[in-house]
């Protein structure tokens, strides 16, 4: 049974990826809330080839490397630690965000982490990122993401590569206590990128009008804006991803009403 709480007359969509979500619902149902877990996003491990292979192989090259996933940072660890049982001397790396900073941390990193709510845009304010000439840097990252980040830098005379190490797929969920709460009243959704939007969008087919009329949850003016393009009316904006974060977004929902 739900305990009571500041959240319990509160029915929340979690779409997180599975591996990702314990911290929002754990919180959430402490706070009374009723939490539908509907993952919109797998992460996918890609296969490291000759061409990946090459890249860890000059991990000593790189003056920079940039995470800017949790997933980027557990997985792009693991298969540099393979090949470099002791990390190059005098080489910065950066997270983007706590998150990512923690999947970093107890690997003897030279680590510095952007603040809370950060995106990879926060990076280029940083006094060691403005002057590049001659430099490598290397990106941790998944399939196809966002690209300014690198055209920045390489606008500041950096060379940089991408260690692609995962893709994100739709999966494969039973939609069906997410099209039973549709029918109600109260439903609040969370989502926390684009690629997750698309997914969810896709996954309720018909009933994406309705969906389209619940308050949304999201962690970055980007995705606030992409989701109103989308045509959802009730588009609230969270400090951050963190879950004390997004409990205060989905709190003043509740308050509104």
């Amino acid at each position: 049974m739900t305990p009571a709480g500041p959240l319990s007359e509160a029915v929340v969509l979690v779409t997180r990826p599975r591996d990702q979500a314990e911290a929002l619902t754990d919180s959430l149902q402490q706070a009374g809330a009723r939490v539908i877990e509907l993952p919109t996003l797998d992460i996918e491990p890609l296969e490291i080839g000759p061409r990946q292979r090459a890249l860890v192989l000059d991990l000593d090259q790189y003056a920079h490397v940039i995470c800017v996933s949790p997933n980027a940072a557990r997985l792009g660890l693991e298969v540099l630690a393979d090949y470099w049982p002791q990390w190059p001397v005098q080489q910065q790396w950066a997270a983007v965000g706590p998150a990512t900073g923690a999947a970093m941390s107890g690997w003897g990193l030279n680590l510095k982490v952007a603040q809370q709510g950060a995106t990879s845009e926060t990076l280029l304010d940083w006094p060691e990122l403005q002057h590049l000439t001659g430099q490598r840097v290397l990106i941790l990252r998944g399939d196809g993401g966002r690209e300014t980040l690198a055209e920045t830098l390489r606008r500041r005379g950096a060379r940089v590569d991408y260690l692609e190490l995962y893709r994100r797929i739709k999966p494969s969920a039973d939609v069906t206590p997410l099209l039973q709460a549709l029918q109600q009243q109260g439903l609040i959704l969370t989502v926390t990128s684009g690629d997750g939007l698309r997914n969810l969008m896709a996954m309720v087919g018909e009933a994406v009008a309705q969906l389209q009329q619940c308050p949304l949850v999201v962690v970055s003016a980007r995705l606030a804006q992409f989701a109103r393009e989308q045509g959802f009316l009730d588009v609230w904006q969270a400090n951050s991803p963190a879950a004390s974060d997004m409990i205060q977004a989905i709190t003043a929902i509740q308050q509104r009403e």
